[in-house]
């Protein structure tokens, strides 16, 4: 049972800043008393917007933000289910939607239309026109259930009886039974596919083997070719080997000779450098008879002596560099010798690597060749075992979407309106008929009011003239639709699905009831069972009314705002 406890609202309509707050389980009897104008149909407005983001008026949402302040119109409304506690608010300039239970406010990453969706379908359990017909009777934009087209009288009836799973379950199955068509038809696409393929390839494999059969004298030419290749290639190779090994053992003291002449180079260039610093000194003597730095004089003896001991040395470097270069010459030529010696062993190198590669190529087409006919029938039988898995594949979804079709089938009938829908509704119209009539009773109108399983309606009187609802004064219709609302109230209790304290009736008393409907009205009203909150809006004289009700709550406009006091 969703039970209401309060709503509070600001900035909306002619409401000010300033929060206007009901409390709907306060007393079980609440009149709510002003002039045309004052206010006091606002709670409707104010309930459907919070609840469903729609007035109960033909009114569009920015013009609910009051006219004078222009921003901030907030609803808040607080009610329980039998497990939590809930706090909605809704509001316009800004927009503001949000979801509370237990203190805590609900996820608001989803889309604003999610949210709505959870607030009536797992929450509260209702939708707008559901909660229009057990909660709220007004005068203003109200829609009576018999002025419901058949479909909304049926979705009004599913909800109550707490059916509209089924509703919910068809669409689903529509949905499914569609995507089980199109399914089918990916199916048989694909499995026209898988057959055709296994067709090709069943083509491809025996051509493979005949081709095969053709080629094998022409494979077995060319293998016998390619072995002579090889066969002279090994022999090249074989050659080029012995001859590397001959010549290589000739020239065993290359890294000597090499180190040889590197040291009768480096030692030449040392005695050159040797015999320049003595053709200097021997230059200095025979130009000064004196010492440049100290001025002393040279003596003759020393002079002559130091020279001829430098020229005796440079004599004797002389005959050593001939002797360098006469072993530097014999070495340079040998080493020219083993170079040649290399050249010839890399081109023989270059004859093993050329004649290797040769034979690896040609051992390679060998393979290519002797494993051409296999591979390639080896392949296409790979490709066409692939392909029968496919088919089977292809087969079994296919036979699985047509069971499934079937199903679906089977479960479309009882999903229909005719199916398991209307067995319940057919066990339930008695029960309908048989509450309605008895508020019509109490209502002082007899007359027998019968409902089809199609909710179409036929009255009889007690003279039997049989009529509809449009064959009524507007007095009678009021009382039918009053019967209908506290009928739906009771079969909605029966059935534990929309079950709430609220019951919210707009101008009922001020209308088209005569004295005696008005009496019997108030005698329901008194008589209905504990847990309901009652609110009657009229625009009646307060002393008329006010003994009738625990509660009283007077509407009047202060200024440019509505106020309750």
């Amino acid at each position: 049972m969703i039970k209401f406890k309060k709503i509070r609202w600001k900035n909306f309509l002619s409401t000010g800043n300033n929060f206007t707050e009901i409390q709907f389980d306060k007393t079980d009897t609440t009149l709510i008393l002003g002039e045309n104008g004052a206010g006091k149909s606002t709670l409707l407005d104010a309930l459907t917007f919070v609840l469903f983001n729609k007035p109960y008026r033909s009114i569009n949402l920015p013009q609910l933000v009051s006219s004078v302040n222009e921003k901030d119109c907030v609803v808040e409304i607080e009610f329980s289910d039998t497990k939590s506690e809930y706090k909605i608010v809704r509001g316009q300039a800004p927009k503001v939607f949000e979801i509370w239970k237990d203190g805590k406010q609900l996820d608001q990453d989803s889309k604003t239309r999610d949210g709505q969706k959870m607030l009536e379908e797992i929450i509260l359990g209702m939708n707008y026109k559901s909660f229009c017909q057990v909660v709220i009777l007004g005068s203003a934009n109200y829609i009576p259930f018999m002025r419901l087209t058949a479909a909304e009288r049926r979705a009004v009836v599913e909800t109550i009886l707490d059916i509209g799973v089924f509703s919910s379950m068809n669409a689903y199955l529509k949905e499914r039974v569609s995507a089980n068509k199109e399914e089918l038809q990916h199916a048989e696409s694909a499995l026209a596919v898988a057959r055709e393929r296994v067709s090709v390839l069943k083509r491809m494999c025996e051509d493979e083997k005949k081709r095969s059969e053709m080629d094998e004298a022409w494979e077995t030419e060319q293998v016998a070719a390619a072995n002579a290749t090889i066969e002279e290639a090994r022999a090249a190779v074989k050659s080029s080997l012995e001859r590397i090994e001959a010549i290589s053992a000739t020239i065993v003291d290359g890294s000597k000779v090499k180190k040889n002449f590197d040291k009768y180079t480096e030692l030449r260039s040392q005695i050159q450098k040797k015999m320049q610093t003595l053709n200097k000194e021997i230059a200095f003597y025979e130009k000064n008879d004196s010492c440049p730095t100290c001025s002393q004089k040279i003596a003759d003896d020393f002079k002559r002596d130091a020279i001829d001991k430098g020229r005796g040395k440079t004599a004797e470097m002389e005959k050593a560099i001939k002797d360098i270069v006469k072993e530097s010459e014999i070495a340079e030529k040998r080493i020219e010798a083993i170079e040649v010696v290399m050249l010839e062993i890399s081109d023989l190198n270059s004859i093993i690597m050329k004649k290797t590669n040769q034979i690896e190529a040609t051992e390679k087409h060998i393979k290519t060749i002797t494993s051409k006919k296999s591979v390639k029938v080896g392949n296409v039988l790979d490709d066409l075992s692939a392909a029968l898995s496919s088919e089977e594949d292809a087969i079994d979804n296919k036979r699985e979407l047509i069971e499934e079709q079937h199903y679906l089938s089977l479960a479309g009938t009882l999903l229909k309106d005719s199916g398991i829908k209307s067995r319940i509704i057919k066990n339930y119209i008695p029960v309908i008929n048989d509450t309605i009539n008895k508020y019509l009773t109490q209502m002082t109108f007899f007359v027998n009011f019968h409902l089809d399983e199609e909710f179409n309606e036929t009255i009889k009187s007690r003279h039997r003239d049989v009529f509809t609802y449009a064959s009524f004064s507007e007095g009678e219709k009021k009382k039918i639709d009053l019967a209908l609302l506290f009928a739906w109230r009771a079969i909605a209790s029966m059935k534990n699905s929309i079950t709430t304290n609220l019951l919210i009736l707009d101008e009922i008393l001020d209308g088209s009831l005569d004295d005696s409907a008005i009496e019997a009205f108030l005698d329901i009203m008194a008589n209905t069972k504990a847990g309901t909150n009652t609110f009657v809006i009229s625009h009646k004289p307060k002393e008329v009314l006010q003994d009738k009700f625990d509660r009283c709550i007077q509407f009047a406009k202060r200024g440019n705002f509505s106020r309750a006091f």
